[in-house]
C-alpha cells in the first residue's frame, strides 16, 4: 500500500512541473521596483493602501482587487487613473472602507493590479476581535432585572468592532432549547469600546425556570448577518432566606412541628407554597398547603402532626413546591430537615450507700413527649433474664432528666431497659445499661439496735430494709395450750396503728418489734371527729393496759356476731377479746359471707370508724387470733399521729364501690384478687400463702 501512495505522488509532482512547463499553471508577475502597503485604522473602518515603484510613462491605470482572506471572490475592486496629481514620484496613495465592503467584517487580502503585474499590498483587519470581550450576568435569582457587563480588552489604540456606529443588543433563551427561541432583553445601544452595562429585563424572554444563556449581538445591519459577540448565562429560581423546621412546647403538645419559609422571592410571583414532606426512604408522606404570613407573599408556616406522617418516628426531608402567578410549579433548591426520630438519651447507674440505685435517663427525647418511663429490672444468669422489677414514671412531659431510686435486693449482674410511651400509646425502647451488685451494695442485712423515738429497738433488716413482718423471721409459732408466745401488743390510737413487739432475752425487754398493723378504732363520742378530735375520755376506744382475754378466759372467736349501736346484727371474723365488748376482729359484716363487706367500710381502716373495737384486715386480725396468746398484754395509748411506732404505719389497701370483699382474706380465690388488681378495682392484695402484692 505504502508503495503505491508513492509512485501516486511521484506521478503528481511529474504532473505539476510539465503543467508548469506548458504555462498551463500561472502566477501573478510583479513588475521589477513596484511594491505595495497597507494600513488599517480600525476605529474610523479605513484602509489606506500605497503603491510604489509606478511609472506614468508605462501605467496610466491600476486596479484595487480586495478578496475575503478564506474566500477568492473580489469583494471591492476599483480601477484608478494615475495622473501626476495623484502619483508623485512613482507613489500612488489611495483608501477603502468598511462601508464599501458592505460592512462585512473580516480579514482582506489587498491586491494592486499594474498592467499584466499583481503586487499583494498585505492584509487589512477588518475582523471583530471577540476574544478580547467578557460578558457577565449580575443580580438575584428571584430579580426580573438583570444587570449585564461588557468589557474588552484590547492592546492600545485598537479596537474590538471596527468602523463606526456600531449597535449591539442582548437576547436570551432557555438552556437546552434551540438558539432561534433568543428574545431581546436588552434593547439596541451603541457599542463603548472598554467597558459597558445593560439592565436588562428578564421577563420579556419567557417564563422558563432553571438556566438561560444570553449573548451580546453586533447588529450587522449592512450584511445583514447578525454577530454574537460574546456569551453568558443567568438563573431563574425563586429565592429564600430561611426554610426551617420550628418546635415549642405548644407544638410538642399537639404532636405536630412547624414549616417556616421566610424571605421568599421569585420572578413570576408566588401564587402559593406547598410543602411535600419525605421519609428518610424517599417515600413521599403528605403534602400540606402553607398559610400566607405576610402580605408581599415572602413567608409561609404549615403545621404537621405525626397523625398526618402515621406516628412514623423518622428523620423527615421537606419540599417547598411554588406555583407562580403564570400557574407554573417550581421545587425549591433548599430543603428543610424535620428531625422527628426517638432520642435515646443517656443512661447511668449510681449505686448509692443507703443500699439503693439511682436511676438516671438524661436528655430522652419522643416527638409528642414521653408521657411516661417504665424502667424495666432484669437479674441476668448466663443468657437467661428473670424480671426483678418494674417501676413507672409518670409526669415526663418535657422533661430533660427522669430519675428513680430502687432498693438493692441481690447481688449478681442486671440489666436495666428503659421504656418511654409516647402521648398516643406506643411503647419505645429508649436505652439500656447493665451493672452488677456486690455484697456490699446491699446495705444492712441481719440485726441492728437502733433508736426510735428515744427508746432503743432491735431491727431486723433485708438489703437495708427495715422488715415490718418478723413472723416468718424469729420462727413465731402459733399460740397453742404447750405454746405461749411473748408478746405485747400496744395500740397508738391517734394513729390508728398496732405495734406488736416480741420479748428480748438479750435486754429482758419487750424490743423487738415484729409487726404492725394499721386499724380502725373507736369515734369520738361527742363530736365524731378524726383522731385530731379524740382524746382520752372521749374515744369508743378506752386508753388503759389490758391483756388478750382481760377476763382470764380463752375468748376467741373465728366468727363472732356482734350487736351494733343501732340494735342492727353484724358478724365479726377472727374475733381476739380485749376488754368489755372490744375486741380486736377483721371488719364485721351483715352476713356471714366473705362477699359481704361495703368498699366504703373497708376503706376507712386507719382512720377513727368503729363503735369501741379495734378493726383490722382479716391477715391481721388471723395474726393476733393465731399468735397472741391469752393474757398477753393490750395496751391502749392516747399516742401521736405522726409518730405510729418504731415500724410505722403499715399500709392500707383501697378498694372501689364494686369490691365487696376483704383483698387480704385467704378465703378469696387469688385469681379472682389478681384480675381485680390487674384492674386497678383494688390497689394490693395479700396470696393464700401470705406474699403481698401491690402494698
Amino acid at each position: 500500500m505504502k508503495e503505491k501512495l508513492h509512485i501516486i505522488r511521484h506521478l503528481f509532482t511529474l504532473s505539476a512541473a510539465l503543467l508548469l512547463m506548458l504555462g498551463l499553471i500561472s502566477h501573478p508577475a510583479q513588475a521589477a521596483g513596484q511594491k505595495a502597503s497597507v494600513s488599517a485604522n480600525r476605529s474610523a473602518g479605513i484602509c489606506t493602501y500605497t503603491v510604489q515603484g509606478l511609472d506614468l510613462g508605462t501605467n496610466n491605470s491600476m486596479t484595487l482587487q480586495v478578496s475575503r482572506k478564506n474566500n477568492p471572490a473580489v469583494a471591492y475592486q476599483e480601477t484608478i487613473a494615475l495622473t501626476a496629481e495623484n502619483c508623485t514620484n512613482g507613489t500612488y496613495t489611495g483608501n477603502f472602507s468598511l462601508k464599501s465592503l458592505n460592512g462585512v467584517f473580516d480579514e482582506y487580502n489587498v491586491n494592486i493590479l499594474v498592467g499584466d503585474s499583481t503586487i499583494s499590498a498585505g492584509t487589512c483587519d477588518f475582523s471583530v476581535h471577540t476574544g478580547n470581550l467578557s460578558m457577565k450576568t449580575g443580580g438575584s435569582n428571584a430579580s426580573t432585572t438583570r444587570t449585564i457587563t461588557v468589557t474588552s480588552s484590547v492592546p492600545a489604540g485598537d479596537v474590538v468592532i471596527p468602523g463606526e456606529d456600531k449597535q449591539v443588543y442582548v437576547t436570551a433563551w432557555p438552556d437546552g432549547t434551540s438558539e432561534n427561541n433568543a428574545k431581546t432583553i436588552a434593547l439596541k445601544t451603541p457599542f463603548v469600546e472598554g467597558n459597558m452595562t445593560f439592565s436588562a429585563n428578564i421577563a420579556q424572554a419567557g417564563t422558563a425556570y432553571g438556566k438561560w444563556n444570553v449573548k451580546l449581538v453586533l447588529d450587522n445591519g449592512n450584511s445583514g448577518t447578525p454577530l454574537t459577540l460574546a456569551t453568558s448565562s443567568y438563573h431563574i429560581a425563586p429565592t429564600q432566606k430561611t426554610f426551617l423546621i420550628q418546635k415549642s412546647k405548644s407544638l410538642e403538645k399537639k404532636k405536630s412541628f412547624g414549616i417556616s419559609l421566610d424571605g421568599l422571592k421569585n420572578v413570576y410571583g408566588v401564587k402559593k407554597v406547598r410543602f411535600q414532606i419525605y421519609t428518610s426512604k424517599g417515600k413521599k408522606m403528605t403534602t400540606v398547603t402553607g398559610t400566607s404570613k405576610k402580605s408581599d407573599g415572602s413567608k409561609y408556616y404549615a403545621e404537621v402532626s405525626l397523625k398526618k406522617l402515621d406516628y412514623l418516628l423518622d428523620l423527615y426531608t421537606i419540599k417547598a413546591v411554588l406555583t407562580d402567578h403564570n400557574n407554573n410549579t417550581h421545587t425549591l433548591d433548599m430543603t428543610a430537615l424535620a428531625d422527628e426520630r426517638v432520642q435515646s438519651g443517656t443512661l447511668s447507674v449510681s449505686r448509692k450507700k443507703n443500699a439503693t440505685c439511682l436511676y438516671k435517663l438524661t436528655n430522652p427525647y419522643i416527638p409528642g413527649n414521653i408521657k411516661k418511663v417504665r424502667f424495666v429490672l432484669y437479674q441476668v444468669n448466663g443468657k437467661k433474664l428473670k424480671k426483678q422489677g418494674s417501676y413507672v414514671v409518670t409526669g415526663t412531659s418535657g422533661k430533660k432528666k427522669i430519675s428513680l431510686k430502687v432498693p438493692n435486693e441481690e447481688k449478681g449482674k442486671y440489666k436495666l431497659q428503659v421504656y418511654g410511651y409516647t402521648s398516643w400509646g406506643k411503647k419505645v425502647l429508649l436505652n439500656e445499661e447493665t451493672y452488677r451488685l456486690r455484697k456490699k451494695d446491699l446495705g444492712k442485712n441481719g440485726w441492728f439496735y437502733e433508736k426510735y423515738a428515744g427508746k432503743t429497738y432491735k431491727f431486723y433488716y433485708v438489703n437495708n430494709k427495715k422488715q415490718t413482718d418478723l413472723t416468718d423471721i424469729v420462727n413465731l409459732k402459733k399460740s397453742s395450750s404447750s405454746n405461749t408466745n411473748r408478746l405485747y401488743i400496744e395500740l397508738n390510737r391517734a394513729a390508728c396503728a398496732v405495734t406488736i413487739y416480741l420479748y428480748n432475752e438479750e435486754t429482758k425487754k419487750y424490743d423487738i418489734p415484729i409487726k404492725t398493723c394499721s386499724v380502725s378504732v373507736g369515734r369520738d363520742t361527742w363530736t365524731n371527729a378524726g383522731t385530731s378530735g379524740l382524746n382520752e375520755d372521749s374515744s369508743y376506744t378506752p386508753l388503759g393496759t389490758y391483756s388478750i382475754c382481760t377476763n382470764g378466759q380463752s375468748v376467741k372467736y373465728t366468727l363472732k356476731t356482734m350487736v351494733e349501736p343501732d340494735d342492727s346484727i353484724v358478724y365479726a371474723r377472727w374475733a381476739s377479746h380485749i376488754v368489755g365488748n372490744v375486741y380486736f376482729h377483721a371488719i364485721a359484716v351483715s352476713a356471714q359471707s366473705h362477699y359481704a363487706l361495703p368498699s366504703s367500710t373497708y376503706n376507712r381502716l386507719g382512720s377513727p370508724a368503729s363503735a369501741g373495737c379495734v378493726r383490722m384486715t382479716v391477715a391481721d386480725a388471723k395474726w393476733i387470733y393465731d399468735y397472741a396468746s391469752t393474757g398477753t398484754t393490750v395496751k391502749i395509748v392516747k399516742g401521736n399521729a405522726s409518730k405510729p411506732g418504731p415500724l410505722g404505719k403499715s399500709p392500707v389497701i383501697k378498694t372501689t364501690s364494686g369490691i365487696n370483699y376483704d383483698p387480704t382474706d385467704p378465703e378469696v380465690p387469688d385469681s379472682r384478687k389478681k384480675a381485680d388488681y390487674k384492674a386497678k378495682r383494688i390497689t394490693g392484695y395479700m396470696t393464700k400463702k401470705g406474699k403481698k402484692v401491690g402494698y
